[in-house]
């Protein structure tokens, strides 16, 4: 039996929600034997920095070892490379567009996909860039899938085109770690207190002080304080050092760096927190749902779609600190909240479980080879559109 040969690249696999999604779509590719999985880094990844020791022994690895920035031998070894393996399905996120470049000119018979992670003008906001990458999608050269309403119309405002393809982002179910009793013995011992977390590299798009200075002011009026841990790589130096100076000595705020055991913390949170300038549809937001840790959020990308305030969780009018201030208020004193936490859970389950979104990566790979008819191999829309339960009956 022919296999159909599928590979995403991307830059490096640190630990960004876009690294962890190629990962997860990848592993769960992985599992029917009709494919041939590869994920290509054109970076080299420190085990201790990356999710690379989760990927799955059924998907090939390949990293090129690039150094940092521009690097024409890199883009000519994975030419070359790609030239060999013949791929039915070349699939690029991130900066790895340009990249593909010469291998797209060169060759006629695959298909290439591109995931805009995040909103279109953010990813990609250098003209040139843009230009080429608007040509190969004017062209149909490459299919632009987008991972939320909001990344939609983004794309189709920022490029001018409306021939996206949107499939949501998502996410296996967490599980918690060897360390999950370790960490709730620390981090729970106080029960009068609310414990938030916060998922996210230290940048400005996801605008750490908004949250920090809402948690100052409630923890200034409020008898009952707010214990806020946040996790995540530092990607802005400047700005971690100003967000320290922030915090200052507040023992009620820690910087936990980059964390490969979300989970645990996220099972005994009260609420999950993020208070982002703009975003795609985040996937921490997804790790939360599915364990049904409440998600508390600024208003922007594709949170809007995910988040029915009061329903499915909570979130703010607006980006002023008052505003976020009063949606703590809101979620940490509701009611509701066992029964948001049911919900909450449930939708993950109906939207975001990461076999809906490979079953429908795998069928778009599927009708648009068909389409083509320019492989050697005879396709039918083998999965499920009703369930990714049965993933596997095809």
């Amino acid at each position: 039996m022919l296999k159909i040969r599928i590979v995403h690249v991307i830059g490096r696999l640190g630990r960004g929600g876009a690294e962890r999604f190629v990962i997860d779509i990848c592993n769960e590719m992985s599992r029917h034997d009709r494919f041939e999985i590869y994920i290509l880094s054109l970076s080299e990844n420190d085990p201790e920095e990356s999710f690379v020791n989760e990927i799955n022994p059924e998907v090939n690895y390949i990293s090129l070892n690039k150094p940092t920035g521009f690097s024409l031998e890199a883009l000519l070894t994975l030419t070359k490379w790609l030239k060999a393996l013949a791929p039915h399905v070349v699939h690029s996120h991130m900066n790895s567009f340009e990249y593909l470049t010469l291998f797209r000119l060169q060759d006629k018979g695959a298909l290439f996909f591109h995931t805009l992670h995040n909103v279109a003008r953010e990813e990609c906001p250098g003209l040139l860039i843009k230009t080429i990458r608007q040509i190969c999608f004017w062209l149909n050269r490459v299919v632009p899938i987008t991972i939320s309403e909001n990344g939609s119309k983004t794309y189709r405002s920022y490029y001018g085109m409306s021939n996206d393809v949107l499939i949501k982002n998502a996410r296996p179910l967490p599980v918690v770690s060897d360390h999950y009793q370790e960490i709730s013995s620390v981090y729970k011992q106080d029960l009068k207190q609310f414990l938030l977390v916060h998922i996210g590299r230290i940048s400005a798009e996801k605008n750490q002080q908004l949250l920090l200075q809402a948690v100052q002011q409630f923890n200034n009026t409020e008898a009952v304080k707010i214990r806020l841990l946040i996790i995540g790589g530092v990607q802005d130096q400047a700005l971690f050092e100003a967000l320290r100076g922030i915090a200052g000595d507040d023992k009620h705020v820690e910087f936990l760096g980059g964390k490969s055991n979300v989970a645990d913390y996220l099972c005994i949170a009260d609420a999950f927190c993020l208070s982002s300038a703009f975003e795609g549809m985040p996937i921490s937001i997804i790790e939360a749902m599915a364990l049904g840790c409440i998600p508390i959020c600024t208003p922007v990308g594709g949170m809007v779609e995910m988040i029915e305030d009061g329903v499915t969780g909570f979130i703010s009018q607006d980006l002023s600190v008052a505003c976020f201030l009063a949606t703590l208020k809101r979620a940490l004193y509701s009611a509701c909240k066992q029964d948001i936490q049911k919900r909450i859970v449930l939708e993950f389950y109906e939207k975001y479980h990461i076999g809906i979104s490979a079953e429908n990566h795998l069928n778009t790979y599927v009708k648009m080879l068909n389409s083509a008819g320019n492989t050697d191999i005879s396709l039918k829309l083998f999965i499920n559109q009703d369930s990714h339960d049965k993933l596997h009956q095809f």
